[in-house]
């Protein structure tokens, strides 16, 4: 019977061992405002956000590509398969701990020489006192089982694990962070095509608007009744404005190849469904805005940053876990002969052994590893401060650009009622002969700057949404991604 004594020796120092060297990771605490300082005046607020976000916008085109978006987009996939990494890597980990157990089979060659003082004088190959004089040759062979055992008593292992289980976290968070971009960057490039398309036919009708003027003068002009100055001034306005179209078409076509990639495709996959022009996503009504406190659980990235600092706090324990011994077990347990035609289960064979290494000198080097670690905990302590520092400034922009651009489209609104009214009455006057046909051109002029304008700031409210939304951390709760990180 094999004696077990040894391993039992060693089970109450490992039952005995649940603490790890190293500190114990405490979730950071930083202060943070009551309220926004840029409060929501103008925007009314509602009592729950959708997480869904996108469908305020009551625009089933837009919901269609950010369904595709989440199903296709390659950086969303990538991400998804560094969640399956990690958590790959982290079953490896926890295996560290655990006994191993291989097969194992050996075949050996043993040169035994037995040499005597009365063999010295009487030569080789004889047999005196019973005991083999001479070389003897011995073929073994052996096969069986062996184990390996590293008992953590001081933590490194668990240490190991904790990091893998906040990487984990951490690339769940980055899947996360990296939805909520996506839907932000397909809404953004979706919102800036329909607005360039709306540009595109307020510089056409304008420009015929400017066209029916040139050639009304240059009826008059023919009739003398005005000069070729005026003419030219026409001519020159209506150019000017035709000009703007190359601008507005080119920006057309790059959101629908950027909205294509982003959902996966070829740039020119989605030209047929979208080129044909539709109307800005109306901004949504209601907004709530998070508390500041409720922002460090909600956004993806401050939580995969204070990840990242788990993993770097159980990375010192684990550098630290080197100073300490290491205690392994092993033992093998099969059959064993010294000729393989007898190879049978008679001849057991069975070895138990342990071993305790333990650093002495090293010239400084798990020291200074240990001083790494430390600094590399602190690089990510500073960079949470910054991600939650840059995450409060997102809210704060989105919230002053939204409420500042509903008082500019509103005036916005006013201008181009009021430069209509004016294009109209100057017509009027010049074709009375009452005032100067700069007038005119003044007016078309203001008229075209008062609407371009409008359409931009009609797409800056709901860009403006967006990132509100987005620097809300909104989207990446999702039925899509949750399902995808969860398996």
């Amino acid at each position: 019977m094999m004696n077990f004594r040894p391993v039992t020796l060693y089970i109450p120092m490992l039952l005995s061992g649940c603490f790890a060297v190293g500190p114990d990771y405490q979730p950071p605490k930083i202060p943070v405002p009551p309220q926004w300082s840029e409060t929501t005046a103008g925007t009314p607020s509602r009592t729950d956000q959708p997480d869904k976000w996108w469908k305020t916008f009551n625009d089933p085109i837009l919901d269609k590509l950010i369904s595709d978006a989440i199903a296709s987009n390659l950086d969303l996939k990538l991400a998804l398969e560094r969640v399956k990494d990690a958590r790959a890597l982290r079953t490896a980990t926890i295996a560290t701990g655990l006994p191993s157990l291989d097969a194992k089979s050996n075949v050996s060659r043993r040169l035994n020489n037995f040499s005597s003082s009365a063999s010295q004088a009487g030569g080789t190959g004889s047999a005196i006192g019973g005991f083999g004089i001479g070389n003897q040759l011995i073929n073994i062979f052996q096969m069986g089982f062996d184990a390996q055992w590293e008992l953590d008593f001081f933590g490194g292992i668990r240490r190991s694990v904790e990091a893998a289980d906040a990487t984990v976290d951490s690339e769940v968070e980055n899947s996360r962070d990296v939805l909520v971009t996506l839907l932000g960057e397909v809404a953004r490039n979706y919102i800036e095509l329909r607005a360039n398309q709306q540009l595109v036919a307020i510089t056409r009708e304008n420009l015929y608007s400017q066209q029916e003027t040139h050639e009304l003068t240059q009826i008059r002009q023919q009739a003398g009744l005005t000069s070729m100055l005026e003419v030219t001034q026409s001519q020159a306005l209506a150019a000017t404005t035709e000009a703007q179209l190359p601008n507005y078409e080119t920006a057309v076509k790059q959101s629908i190849h950027a909205i294509s990639v982003l959902l996966g495709k070829e740039p020119g996959a989605l030209a047929i469904r979208l080129e044909q022009q539709g109307a800005i996503p109306a901004v949504a009504a209601d907004v709530i805005t998070n508390l500041p406190s409720e922002l460090l659980q909600r956004r993806p990235d401050i939580r995969r940053a204070e990840r990242q600092l788990a993993v770097a706090n159980a990375s010192v324990g684990v550098a630290t876990a080197e100073l300490y011994p290491k205690v392994n077990l092993a033992a093998f347990i099969g059959l064993q002969n010294t000729t393989i035609t007898d190879f049978t289960p008679i001849g057991k064979s069975w070895s138990a052994a342990s071993s305790l290494t333990m650093p002495i000198f090293n010239w400084g080097k798990l020291n200074a590893n240990i001083k790494s670690k430390k600094a590399q905990f602190e690089q990510a302590f500073l960079t949470y401060q910054s991600t939650v520092l840059s995450a409060f400034k997102e809210v704060e922009d989105a919230l002053i650009a939204y409420s500042k651009e509903q008082e500019r489209h509103k005036a916005l609104s006013q201008a181009v009622s009021a430069n209509q009214l004016a294009v109209q009455l100057a017509n009027e006057r010049y074709q009375k002969g009452l005032t100067a046909f700069l007038d005119v051109l003044v007016s078309q002029k203001a008229l075209y700057l008062a609407q371009s304008d409008l359409v931009t700031s009609e797409s800056a409210l709901s860009s403006n949404m967006v990132a509100l939304y987005k620097s809300l951390g909104g989207g990446w709760q999702t039925e899509a991604i949750v399902g995808d990180v969860k398996k």
